[in-house]
Formats: structure tokens, C-alpha cells, sequence
């Protein structure tokens, strides 16, 4: 079994002090340029840890980010921010966008809300959310075909990605658990491939689809004909068994770390999952990575955790 990657799934927590800075900004007591230059901190010591772990794919952290949709909500036009709603079972929240017309772009995005003068000339790792899931967790008031919506986003994010031009990333994930909370009807799958194929055309590098808080077999088999490049699993919320006797054309990457428990696994029982979903299940090559974003736990235990990746990739043979 072929273990040629390693790299976190999704992104990363914010400091105390990073978590005061922004309490104080909205209490009126901080300037955002002064919040902004400490994550910008943090994110250099987010980087430079991951580079001498060895990551194949370094994320940026994502630290000016308050959850997955929210850069969007608060810059499309025809977008507002609506109420806190529970991020899946997880005790997090993110503010659901309601959309009350046509969306579009009157700015670009992710410029302002990703320091890409640090990540440009690196091996980076983007996460962002995949449009079908964007839809789904979404109010959706103007749109007659939710077909529309979810071509409508894919389109932002193609549009977004090629206006990164010298700082695209080398990877990009669209985090996608609505893919596998059940099982879609054909038409669902069809408008979610051309949503995907939209945004896999707009950029030069991999594209993975990270299926995270919900069971991978409700995807199956329907997801193996995507032109993804990774699909990733999240095996603590997967049926392992529905995954048997299937291939996969591309790579697939194993959540290995259990990124919403606080319990810093050992190596071995890294190992131990790793085998276990590799066995179930047939690829062109593994990568390691953590079964969803570190964002759930306090900033040291998360990095005690990439450690342990790390750690757990040499000892697979990864380099």
C-alpha cells in the first residue's frame, strides 16, 4: 500500500490570544488591522511548523476565517448573513447564508481573506466549501432551481480561484459532507459532478473532495466516476463495509487522526486505521490525513496532532 502524501484536512485553530483579539473587535476595543497582523503572526508559525514536519501540502490556517461560508456571505452580492446555526453534531456554529437574489461577485474574495503572500511558491493546501453543501446548509429565497444555486457557486469559486493567479494553490478541497449525510437522487449527483467539473477546470493543481462528519459509503458508487483527483474519508463516521470491493481511480486520503477528539493518538494506532480502511478498499495510492479541520480543538493538542502525522508518515514509508 502506497502512502505518497501527507497533509491536514481542513484548517486550523485560532490561539487564545487570537480568540481575545477578535472578542475585543467586536466589543469595539480592537482595530482589525491590529487582529490582522496577529493571525498574520500565527499563520507564519502555522507554516513554518508544517514545513518541518514535512507536509506534502501545507494549508494556511485559514485564521481570518470565522467558518467555510462566511468570506462569501459577508462579499457576494445577493448574499446576507443569517442566523447561528450547529455546525453538523459538533459544538461549533456558523452563521447560515440566506440568499435573497442572484448571486454574483462584486469584488474578489479570497485575496482579503487568505494571506497568499505567504503561501505563494509553496505546496499549499486550500480548503473551501463544495457548492453543493454551500446550497444545502444555505436558505435559499430566491432561487427557483437549486440546480442554478449550485452552478451559480461553483461558478464564484472557479472565478475566485483563477484570480489567486501566481499564489493558486497546489491542492484544493472542497469540503463536501452533504455528499454522504445520505444517499442523493441521480439528479442531485449529476448537478453536483457539473458543479465539481466547473471548479476542477478553473485551477492547474489537484483537487480533492474531503467527505468528513458523515459515512463515505453513502457516496459510493456513485462518486467514483468523479474526476476528483483524492477523495478524502473520514473513518470514524464511516461504514467501513459498504466501502469493500470498490476501486478508486485516484488517491484516496485516510483520516487517520480523529480531528474532534482531544486524545492524541500514538503511532501505532495510527497505523491501525490506516490498514484498516486500506484493506476495505482499493486506490492508485493513500495519503494521510486528520478526518476533518483541527479548528475543534485548542491550538496545542492540534499540533501535537500534526506532529503525530507526521510521525506516523515516516513510519508508513512516506518521505
Amino acid at each position: 500500500m502506497k502512502v505518497d502524501a501527507c497533509h491536514l484536512g481542513g484548517v486550523l485553530p485560532r490561539s487564545e490570544a487570537l480568540i481575545a483579539a477578535y472578542r475585543r473587535l467586536a466589543e469595539g476595543r480592537e482595530t482589525y488591522e491590529a487582529v490582522k497582523e496577529l493571525a498574520r503572526h500565527e499563520t507564519e508559525g502555522l507554516l513554518k511548523l508544517q514545513k518541518s514536519l514535512g507536509m506534502t501540502y501545507v494549508v494556511e490556517g485559514q485564521l481570518l476565517w470565522h467558518d467555510i461560508f462566511r468570506p462569501f456571505s459577508e462579499l457576494l452580492s445577493g448574499v446576507k448573513i443569517g442566523p447561528l446555526t450547529r455546525w453538523f453534531d459538533n459544538n461549533l456554529f456558523y452563521k447560515k447564508p440566506i440568499i435573497v437574489s442572484n448571486i454574483s461577485r462584486t469584488t474578489t474574495i479570497l485575496d482579503k481573506y487568505l494571506f497568499t503572500e505567504l503561501v505563494r511558491g509553496l505546496n499549499w493546501k486550500l480548503i473551501l466549501p463544495d457548492p453543493y453543501t454551500f446550497y444545502t446548509l444555505s436558505l435559499n429565497q430566491a432561487y427557483r432551481q437549486w440546480e442554478d444555486l449550485v452552478l451559480d457557486i461553483a461558478g464564484v469559486i472557479a472565478d475566485e480561484l483563477r484570480d489567486l493567479s501566481d499564489a493558486q494553490p497546489a491542492l484544493v478541497q472542497l469540503s463536501a459532507p452533504c455528499y454522504s449525510s445520505g444517499r442523493p437522487k441521480p439528479d442531485h449527483v449529476e448537478t453536483m459532478k457539473e458543479a465539481f467539473r466547473k471548479i476542477k477546470n478553473s485551477v492547474d493543481g489537484e483537487t480533492m473532495i474531503h467527505l468528513h462528519f458523515t459515512d463515505a459509503s453513502n457516496a459510493i458508487p456513485w462518486i467514483l466516476d468523479f474526476p476528483a483527483d483524492i477523495i478524502g474519508i473520514d473513518p470514524y463516521a464511516t461504514n467501513l463495509d459498504g466501502l469493500k470491493g470498490y476501486s478508486f481511480r485516484g488517491s484516496v486520503a485516510i483520516g487517520c487522526l480523529d480531528a474532534r477528539n482531544s486524545y492524541v493518538e500514538s503511532v501505532d494506532d495510527v497505523k491501525e486505521v490506516f490498514e484498516m480502511v486500506a484493506e476495505s478498499l482499493g486506490a492508485r495510492s493513500y495519503h494521510l490525513t486528520t478526518s476533518t479541520d483541527l479548528e475543534y480543538l485548542p491550538k496545542s493538542v492540534a499540533e501535537k496532532k500534526m506532529r503525530r502525522l507526521s510521525e506516523a508518515y515516516s513510519a508508513l514509508g512516506g518521505s
